[in-house]
């Protein structure tokens, strides 16, 4: 049985992540804060930014990757 945590991302305006978990909960994540970091620096660029995906555990923007636990732990910073 594969594990599913996320059922739908969507970049938005202002650098901010939209992530629906299948609970039905909605995440609006403020990536701003880390767009200055090496590792999310591709993030800047739009046509990466818009290229968000995700597989149900894991959000993909071609080559950056985050996982769902790392997603929780980024929105528990923000508080």
């Amino acid at each position: 049985m594969k594990r599913r945590y996320i059922s739908a991302v969507k970049p938005m305006d202002g650098f901010i992540l939209q992530v629906d978990f299948v609970s039905g909960s909605r995440l609006l994540l403020d990536m701003k804060p880390y767009l200055d970091k090496m590792r999310f620096r591709p993030l800047t660029d739009p046509q990466v930014w818009n290229s968000a995906v995700t597989n149900g555990i894991f959000v993909r923007f071609g080559n950056v990757e985050l996982s769902h636990d790392e997603i929780l732990s980024m929105a528990e910073q923000e508080q």
